[in-house]
């Protein structure tokens, strides 16, 4: 658009009647220039307004993101009130952040988070669907046991002789060879720490007197 006036004003000569007089402009000329002029400052002004606007949007971008109303556990199911929605200056680290409540509610906390901390896809997975004809029992593991992420399948052996349909092996008592881990380890109401695990009705009930001889022993199995 500058380069076009510019051009249209150099297309205007000299009138027969200016021919010899100083710079050979008329003032027809010279007055069409002085409005092109104002012309193209105007527009220039206009362009350097537009690019600052511009340049303060970008740096004033937002995003919303949800974060932790409270001290969240690993292993806990969020709940409506567990999460709380912020808007926040847009950055490239916030595109792996949850933008709604909704999308947190009903997830499983993998890791602990602090108040306030932004929740993260990575923070977070969908609670594992209970298998077919599989019921859910509190397991108690021995000492020194560290946890499984949810949903990772288990085998559960006992140190005490096979009884039933329990599978002897080298490392002791196989009581359970499929059991998922539902959620992490809490206490009970005895104060025991016990870890909710997804097994089979017959294995339940192996596992169940099991343990009420010793704690058990989980590795991972094959999913």
């Amino acid at each position: 658009m500058m380069a076009f006036l510019i051009r249209l004003a150099r297309r205007f000569p000299p009138s027969p009647e200016t021919e010899g007089k100083r710079h050979g402009v008329s003032l027809q000329t010279r007055r069409l220039l002085w409005q092109l002029r104002h012309m193209l400052l105007a527009l220039s002004v206009g362009v350097a307004l537009f690019c600052a606007l511009q340049c303060v949007a970008l740096a004033t971008a937002t995003r919303h993101a949800v974060v932790a109303a409270r001290d969240l556990d690993a292993g806990l199911v969020i709940a409506t009130s567990d999460v709380e929605m912020v808007e926040m200056p847009d950055h490239d680290a916030l595109r792996h952040a949850l933008g709604r409540p909704d999308n947190a509610v009903g997830l499983v906390t993998q890791t602990r988070i602090e108040k306030g901390d932004i929740l993260l896809i990575t923070d977070v997975s969908e609670l594992p669907p209970i298998p077919e004809h599989h019921t859910v029992i509190d397991v108690r593991l021995g000492l020194g046991q560290h946890s499984f992420p949810i949903g990772t399948v288990v085998e559960l052996r006992s140190a005490q002789a096979c009884t039933g349909d329990a599978r002897a092996s080298p490392d002791g008592c196989v009581v359970s060879g499929h059991a998922v881990v539902m959620a992490q380890p809490r206490l009970d109401g005895t104060g025991s720490t016990v870890t909710p695990m997804a097994m089979s009705a017959a294995e339940a009930l192996q596992v169940l007197g099991a343990q009420e001889h010793g704690t058990l022993i989980a590795a991972r199995g094959a999913s």
